[in-house]
């Protein structure tokens, strides 16, 4: 009887190990790899979603642009006055932290705006900035990430309730 028992427990043991191994290999279908931030699997590989990008995707488009920056301003049309160069800061924005960015005292404006990085094309990456009901700035430009430095160019135009301010260009160069 004793012996039956051990056999019994025995292969309850094996059978339990072996429904846990069977479990964590379906669940797990990349591999050693788990896919982050909303991924999903297919054939071994994890899709991304819009705004991460990674063999895990655990990288966001927005994560190359976080941190603070020297800004330059020029080619204004009408021209500008006050200062022509200060700093801005990036941080990710808290309604997609994969792809959307808070810069602040944008323009030397002490004001924040949020902008989209895309950079479903690859190595280039686009940002954008849209102004909303007409007031606040409309900005383009693309982004180049390099072993030396971290550089934005943008073309910008300003707008205060509908009427539209002065079009530049900025060159904000991370520190």
């Amino acid at each position: 009887m004793r012996s039956y028992r051990q056999f019994l427990i025995s292969a309850l043991l094996i059978a339990f190990a072996s429904c846990a191994l069977i479990y964590t290999s379906c669940k797990n279908k990349c591999g050693s790899t788990t896919c982050q931030n909303g991924g999903t699997c297919a054939d071994n590989v994890c899709e991304c979603p819009i705004g991460y990008s990674g063999n895990s995707c655990q990288t966001g488009w927005s994560d190359a642009v976080i941190g603070t920056y020297t800004c330059t301003r020029s080619h204004c049309s009408p021209a500008v006055t006050g200062a022509s160069s200060w700093q801005s800061t990036i941080t990710k924005d808290a309604t997609n932290g994969g792809y959307t960015i808070d810069i602040s005292n944008f323009n030397n404006s002490n004001t924040t705006i949020v902008g989209v990085v895309d950079s479903s094309q690859g190595a280039t990456q686009k940002i954008t900035v849209n102004g909303a009901s007409g007031t606040g700035v409309d900005a383009s430009g693309y982004l180049t990430v390099s072993s030396s430095a971290t550089t934005i160019n943008l073309n910008f135009t300003t707008y205060t309730a509908g009427i539209r301010g002065s079009t530049c260009d900025m060159t904000m160069t991370k520190e």
